[in-house]
């Protein structure tokens, strides 16, 4: 039966988990992130977050009920761990992950740039934990009740609740992002812990209110849809940020690498991916590559210029901005055309 339910689990909850990775991931419009480091993200989430904060918490429970006298299972322990151990513990481990990309990028490759890419990262981490969480909860529901217990906890966790620990971990992540963009050290050591305790906080009201109150799922349900809310009300804010960005620091450029109708058309919220896919069907995916090789080049010399304007220097900067200047360049020379 297990073995079912797991392959059912595996079937049903794995196709809304990708949809919330593309709807997060298409949030970043301006300087998408690249998709092996998210799938790294992802990996983390699924398999060493889950393993690492299953883990803890079971020996967390352990030594809890052994100092205080409680059964492992007794109701006094599953709330202990439920509202306490699984959110230091999982978050923890989720936090980790955002935490080792963070500091990859910053003595590396240079991806996580400010707050949105935080974010973002940090929402795949949480969407990876969703997917290897919910598959086993649908999966041990099916054994206990059968496929009507299993089509009721999917519809609750997955689709109801999908998008929970990705609003959890987005916490994590938006501390590590602006500590990236921040020259403070006060910034850059306080903003991750912050955001690590807002994680917590969050996980733990939601556990919270199922456990301690009788109509606690229905409010843990509007509770989740308020945070998620929030958390792209936030996505909205930082995406408007970076477009004023890639505006301010490509502006200067304008009549030399780049045309100002090409400005207007890469600074669009969707027209410009809309135009892509156009030339993609008609122009093929040569015409395509070249478009949106022009379109990333000029974004990302946009963020590189920003990290300057932020006081970072060194020859690694100069070299990558010649470098994307004669990409761009080339591009040119060869007729590469944003503008229509």
């Amino acid at each position: 039966m297990i073995f079912v339910g797991l392959l059912l689990g595996l079937l049903c909850v794995t196709p809304f988990v990708i949809f919330y990775v593309l709807v997060v991931r298409w949030c970043d419009r301006f300087e998408p992130e690249p998709w092996w480091l998210l799938a790294c993200a992802f990996l983390w989430g699924a398999v060493f977050a889950t393993v690492g904060g299953g883990v803890t918490s079971a020996i967390g429970e352990g030594i809890a009920a052994s100092v205080t006298g409680n059964s492992m299972n007794s109701s006094a322990m599953d709330a202990f761990g439920a509202t306490v151990l699984a959110p230091i513990c999982e978050e923890g481990f989720k936090g980790l992950g955002v935490a080792l990309i963070a500091g990859v990028s910053a003595i590396w490759i240079h991806e996580v740039d400010g707050a949105l890419d935080g974010v973002i990262y940090g929402g795949i981490v949480g969407l990876g934990f969703t997917l290897t969480e919910d598959i086993l909860y649908v999966a041990a529901q099916y054994a206990k009740d059968g496929l009507p217990g299993f089509a009721g906890l999917l519809v609750f966790r997955t689709v109801f609740l999908g998008l929970s620990h990705c609003t959890f971990t987005a916490c994590t992540g938006l501390g590590f992002g602006l500590a990236a963009e921040s020259r403070s050290w006060l910034v850059k050591i306080s903003a991750p812990i912050l955001g690590y305790g807002c994680a917590m906080f969050l996980h733990a009201v939601h556990n919270f209110l199922p456990t301690y109150y009788e109509n606690g799922a229905a409010i843990m349900l509007v509770e989740s849809w308020m945070v998620e809310f929030l958390f792209f009300a936030i996505l909205a804010v930082l995406v408007t940020r970076d477009r004023a960005i890639v505006i301010r620091e490509l502006s200067n450029e304008v009549g030399g690498l780049i045309h100002p109708r090409e400005l207007l058309l890469i600074t669009t919220y969707v027209t410009i991916g809309m135009r892509n896919w156009g030339i993609l069907f008609s122009k093929g995916w040569r015409a395509f590559r070249d478009r949106r090789e022009k379109q990333l080049a000029l974004v990302e010399l946009a963020f590189l210029k920003n990290r300057r304007r932020r006081g970072e220097r060194g020859a690694d900067m100069d070299k990558k901005e010649a470098m994307l200047r004669h990409e761009v360049f080339a591009l040119n020379q060869r007729g590469v055309w944003l503008g229509s």
